[in-house]
């Protein structure tokens, strides 16, 4: 099975001292057949990810190399 990475551009993260930082936010790691089948598997093991706010045609995925 291949493993994927999923992250968005979506939402944003505090710095310790309260300063707003914009970047990307790992929303998880899956693997499948394919990057379609992980993508699936991801949605539906971590209902939080929608629930949360986070558009699915936003979510970006790469494949890692292991």
């Amino acid at each position: 099975m291949k493993e994927f990475i999923f992250y968005t551009f979506e939402g944003y993260t505090e710095s310790p001292t309260g300063k707003v930082l914009e970047n990307l936010q790992i929303l998880g790691f899956e693997k499948g057949e394919n990057e379609n089948q992980a993508f699936k598997t991801l949605i539906n093991n971590n209902q939080w990810i929608i629930k949360s706010g986070f558009n699915k045609d936003k979510i970006i995925s790469k494949q890692l190399a292991i």
